[in-house]
């Protein structure tokens, strides 16, 4: 929904945006046309397309012309022909997912999928693989920015900077990136060693402290040593839990970084 509202401030119409939770029984009717792309948003990085009257060549002559990087998890569409139809099955955490096309004179400009219904429904936390998805997500922002800054805007982030001091290193946090319809924080954390011999620490017990709560990290890109007199950078997702339900963590709450080390 924070994209909704990044789109409508940017001056597109409500009635050429749609969101819609992600449901294998469904086939989603999608509007394009010749003069304006579409871009389709998944909750994760898509594993496969597979296209009828859709390329992402021009020299096929298709109808509708598909822009997409592999690994992402958007792509944008736009109409070649007038009255040109198509569909595509996009292949995501396992399932399969059914896109029917149609050109007009308008398109919907923006369709956003999303992996919790609207309304209701209870929390479940995002898989390895779309946890996997979202920390790349996170690290490429700066590149995506210059390319899709439509799709960045609704991506909340934040450079904190504050520092978790230990006896031989500290722990900054450089960046924090919210992913709001997973309820997933990624933070980009700066390990500095003063010592002349490496830090090991326990890359799989990394966590966060948010005032009296401790948050486990759900995956970690972390090497589990800090080289002597040098500094270098981890990855923590943090995430909600079955039994703990959404974390609801903004970019802007005050984390303290649990390194445990011997």
């Amino acid at each position: 929904m924070i994209m909704v509202q990044a789109l409508l401030v940017a001056g597109v119409e409500a009635s050429q945006i749609r969101t819609y939770p992600l449901d294998e029984r469904s086939v989603y009717s999608i509007r394009l046309s010749k003069g304006e792309p579409t871009t389709c948003v998944f909750p994760g990085a898509i594993k496969a397309l597979v296209g009828a009257n859709v390329s992402t060549k021009v020299d096929d002559a298709p109808g509708i012309l598909m822009s997409h990087e592999p690994g992402t998890e958007y792509f944008s569409l736009r109409a070649l022909k007038d009255d040109a139809t198509g569909a595509l099955n996009v292949i995501h955490q396992g399932r399969v997912y059914a896109l029917a096309f149609a050109t007009g004179e308008s398109a919907d400009q923006a369709v956003v999928f999303l992996n919790e219904p609207l309304v209701g429904g209870a929390y479940e936390p995002p898989t390895p693989e779309a946890l996997r998805g979202l920390l790349e997500r996170a690290k490429q922002l700066d590149r995506l920015q210059s390319l899709y800054p439509e799709m960045i805007a609704r991506i909340d982030r934040a450079q904190p900077g504050n520092v978790t001091h230990y006896r031989a290193f500290s722990a900054t946090v450089e960046e924090v990136v919210r992913f709001d319809a997973e309820d997933v924080v990624v933070l980009r954390v700066r390990l500095e060693n003063t010592l002349d011999v490496p830090v090991p620490y326990d890359p799989q017990a990394l966590a966060v402290r948010v005032g009296h709560e401790v948050y486990p990290a759900a995956l970690a890109d972390a090497s589990g040593a800090i080289p002597p007199k040098i500094t270098t950078r981890i990855h923590l997702v943090i995430s909600g839990s079955p039994g703990r339900g959404r974390a609801n963590l903004s970019v802007r709450e005050n984390f303290n970084v649990i390194v445990p080390h011997p």
